[in-house]
């Protein structure tokens, strides 16, 4: 199966993709189905209505999309209660954004979320590659933190941060990459030192053109990784908490 690891859904500001927009993107690509994530302002602020939408949309699509959730860990209880709500409902990861959630991604801040995450067996993708409050080494002060949680480094830590990514996941084994932002090429050098088994294939659709992002790495990546890095390894995680699909 393969699954696109991260597209942002919705229309607003910076983001511009309908659900008919993304199956026909994921059908041209031949991806049999793809992980939707809540746009900025669902991020940032309105968050119990951005996973509404992400997750009715995915009941409306059940073998096309999966669904994520996100809260902002400034709401302190409302966003724990949010988490909880979200998961019941049928999420299968929680998104964090740093940047544009406004705290710097080890703070202990996060900490409460983290330990709902690690209590419901759920990944958590963290959005890296911005100064200050996003980098790779911060995800691993959390992996180690967290040692039973798996992170996915959303990006690969692009672009600042490219040198920082082998070493951090050399560093923490429950730290997986998502190439998204990060060039094929240069996902495929990490794959080649750091195994098959940690690479997550994403577009991050609508800001990257989805099927020339596959189009692209596969004329890159070795089909030999193509089964794990192309849907098996994200599947491996998500299904830690019970069966995608029965």
């Amino acid at each position: 199966m393969n699954i696109d690891g991260y597209c942002v859904l919705g229309v607003e500001r910076e983001f511009d993709l309908t659900a008919e927009t993304l199956l026909a993107a994921l059908d041209a690509a031949k991806v049999d189905c793809a992980v939707i994530a809540p746009a900025d302002s669902f991020l940032a602020v309105n968050n119990r209505a951005g996973n509404d939408f992400i997750l009715e949309t995915a009941g409306k699509h059940r073998r096309r999309f999966i669904p994520t959730c996100s809260v902002n860990p400034w709401y302190g209880k409302t966003a724990r209660q949010e988490l909880k709500r979200a998961i019941d409902a049928g999420a299968r990861l929680l998104v964090l954004h740093p940047f544009v959630q406004g705290f710097s991604a080890n703070d202990e801040l996060v900490n409460p979320l983290l330990k709902i995450s690690s209590e419901e067996k759920m990944p958590v993708y963290i959005h890296t590659g911005h100064p200050g409050n996003a980098t790779p080494w911060q995800l691993v002060d959390l992996a180690e933190q967290f040692p039973e949680i798996d992170f996915i480094m959303g990006h690969c830590g692009a672009t600042d941060f490219w040198n920082d990514v082998i070493p951090a996941v050399q560093t923490a084994s429950n730290i997986y990459l998502e190439s998204s932002l990060a060039r094929p090429f240069a996902f495929a050098s990490y794959l080649a030192q750091i195994g098959k088994s940690r690479g997550i294939m994403g577009s991050y659709a609508p800001l990257n053109d989805l099927t020339f992002e596959w189009e692209q790495t596969r004329m890159v990546l070795p089909p030999e990784k193509w089964d794990a890095v192309y849907g098996g390894n994200l599947l491996r995680l998500i299904e830690k908490r019970g069966k995608l699909w029965s």
